[in-house]
């Protein structure tokens, strides 16, 4: 597992003056903080501006100096300010102005059909992924956030060690846990390295002022700050916030520093233990001894979110390789899509649908029925009724079902207009998947 690190260091040295770096943003994932770590490194001084309204003037101002002084600058979300990207490429190559050598430009964004093609065309572009697993996530957590001199930042160090270990397992575990949907959280949420980093920083403070204090760790106020602040702001489902304060009931307590090998969850089949290590690297070699298919049992599920999650995961692939399939191919016989679509309809989809109802027809049968005793047939009968919606009901359906089909024909023969929605309808037809307007 490679650190983002390296990527980033690649991305510079591919980059120029004059070429900024793009980034297109996944949820939960932020390369500022390993920007600066690579600034601080190259001992260059960085200026961010976060984007929005009444933003340009600043930055435009930043990018002026650095361009003269040599450090770099750091616009974050760009996709607010799409008129000001716009004008990037010009004044990334001012005329008769040098730049200095050093200077850079990143710029992260969130994916925007909107956003400037010239300037992406200049630009390295780069998108982060978070990544996928407890390995994973940790891994990358103790190849960038945490290193040896984080882990020697509190005395006593051994208690610092494993309350930082806890808190990236628990980032981990409640950051994976939004692949199983609605299992995981009623609601997702964009948990990212911010977070954790925020709840580092104030644990760090908490426990140097006990310990120079000689007071007693607030476990307490430790679960509120990680729990209802840091990752609980984001937080607006009470099932959601219970569920995170209980992972902070589990794991933020006094037993990560009285039980030896504190396991997280004895259930699990592989014993995700607190190691005690003085170095960094022993970390990572540990990390890498986490399997690399995580159970649902560690994250408090069964195997039957697992084979939800799991089903889910194939259904989007096999979604994503038919839509980036070649459509003009046709079927047998050297058929258009058009026209293998138009003979499927007519030959096979319009003749299964079944005839409308009549309502005449409809209204006697239900009339005739028998009713059950002690009940007045001349009055509504609850049953009667309940049928007679779900026929209206159905009949609905019927009537959706059979324009659309009429109408791909005809606009496959031309003699309606062909609207979006109806491209869409043949597209899914062809691709033996339900059209989008039959799914409401």
């Amino acid at each position: 597992m490679e650190a983002v690190t390296d990527q980033i260091t690649e991305t510079w040295e591919e980059s120029a003056p004059c070429i900024p770096v793009v980034y297109l943003l996944a949820p939960g994932s932020d390369p500022t903080g390993n920007i600066d770590e690579l600034a601080r490194k190259k001992k260059i001084n960085t200026y961010k501006v976060s984007m929005g309204e009444e933003q340009e003037i600043i930055a435009k101002k930043h990018i002026d100096d650095q361009m003269r002084d040599g450090g770099w600058v750091i616009l974050a979300n760009c996709h607010l300010s799409l008129e000001f990207m716009a004008e990037m490429e010009e004044i990334l190559n001012p005329k008769g102005k040098e730049i200095h050598d050093q200077f850079r430009l990143w710029i992260t964004s969130e994916p925007n059909k909107g956003f400037p093609l010239g300037l992406l065309q200049m630009a390295i572009k780069v998108t982060t992924e978070p990544p996928k697993g407890i390995a994973a996530g940790m891994s990358r957590t103790y190849n960038t956030l945490i290193t040896q001199d984080f882990l020697e930042k509190v005395e006593p160090y051994e208690k610092w060690r494993n309350v930082v270990f806890a808190v990236c397992f628990m980032h981990s575990i409640v950051y994976e846990r939004r692949k199983f949907g609605p299992l995981g959280f009623c609601i997702p949420y964009e948990f990212n390295s911010a977070d954790l980093e925020a709840s580092l920083i104030f644990i760090e403070n908490h426990m140097t002022t006990a310990f120079n204090q000689n007071l007693v760790i607030s476990w307490r106020a430790i679960r509120f700050m990680v729990c209802d602040v840091q990752y609980g702001g984001r937080i607006t489902d009470d099932l959601d916030r219970e569920m995170f304060w209980t992972y902070g009931d589990l794991w933020l307590t006094e037993r990560i520093f009285t039980e030896k090998d504190y396991n997280f969850n004895s259930l699990s089949d592989f014993p995700y233990t607190i190691p005690d290590f003085p170095e960094i690297q022993k970390y990572h070699e540990y990390i890498k001894t986490f399997p690399e298919k995580d159970s649902p049992v560690i994250f408090g599920l069964n195997v039957s979110a697992d084979l939800t999650f799991r089903l889910a995961e194939s259904q989007l692939m096999i979604n994503t390789l038919i839509d980036t399939m070649p459509k003009e191919g046709g079927g047998g016989g050297g058929l258009t899509k058009e026209d293998a679509v138009k003979q499927k309809l007519q030959e096979d989809l319009i003749r299964q649908l079944p005839e409308n109802f009549v309502e005449q027809d409809y209204k006697e049968k239900l009339t005739a029925m028998q009713v059950p005793r002690n009940l007045d047939p001349n009055k509504n009968v609850p049953l009667n009724i309940f049928l007679r919606q779900e026929i209206e009901q159905l009949q609905s359906v019927l009537d959706i079902v059979r324009k659309t089909m009429n109408d791909m024909v005809a606009a496959i023969e031309g003699t309606i207009i062909m609207t979006a929605d109806l491209v869409d309808a043949i597209n899914q037809v062809f691709d033996f998947r339900v059209p989008t307007k039959w799914q409401f």
